[in-house]
């Protein structure tokens, strides 16, 4: 004979019904939470060191990246600011250059020689167009619209480098952070 499930049922939300009184209900105190933080705040420590000059981030992660590259026009005309990762506990270094426009968007062009350009990356949106295409010699995996792209990852004398856009790139724009390096 099967049964229907009425009955147990029934007879679980009976018991879970009487024993409410008994649980959060009955009046008593919260037990007191223990702070461990010794009354700093705890979170996520930043895992980006800043520095001054595209040399002082370069001279800590061991290579050189094109000084010569002009960001498309939006961020022309500011200095971008620099930093480091160095991830815990495996030591692999990121360079990271963040150009801000007027508006507050930003462009980062990040490079490693440990990270693959796939791991810098983070960017989980979704993109109509996400592609590869030729490039350098190799290949540039970007996604994006039909306007342009808005994260690459490629590579280039050996050095991973991974694009994220706030708007639209074009392939010049790729193209100009390998020439010369």
């Amino acid at each position: 004979m099967r049964h229907s499930g009425k009955i147990i049922s029934g007879a679980v939300m009976t018991i879970l019904l009487a024993g409410l009184p008994l649980s959060g209900c009955s009046g008593t105190a919260e037990p007191e939470m223990l702070d461990y933080s010794g009354g700093a705040a705890v979170g996520m420590p930043n895992p980006f060191t800043s520095y001054q000059s595209v040399a002082e981030g370069e001279n800590v992660v061991g290579f050189t990246v094109n000084k010569n590259f002009v960001p498309p026009a939006s961020w022309q005309g500011r200095a971008p600011l620099v930093q480091v990762l160095d991830s815990y506990p495996d030591r692999k270094k990121m360079l990271q250059l963040i150009y801000v426009d007027g508006e507050k968007r930003n462009l980062y062009v990040r490079y490693s020689k440990q990270f693959t350009s796939r791991e810098m990356n983070g960017d989980y949106n979704e993109y109509p167009v996400e592609k590869d295409i030729p490039f350098n010699g190799d290949t540039a995996h970007i996604r994006g619209s039909k306007e342009g792209f808005f994260t690459a990852e490629f590579s280039c004398r050996g050095i991973s480098i991974t694009v994220l856009s706030d708007l639209p790139l074009q392939g010049k724009d790729i193209a100009g952070i390998c020439s010369g390096m």
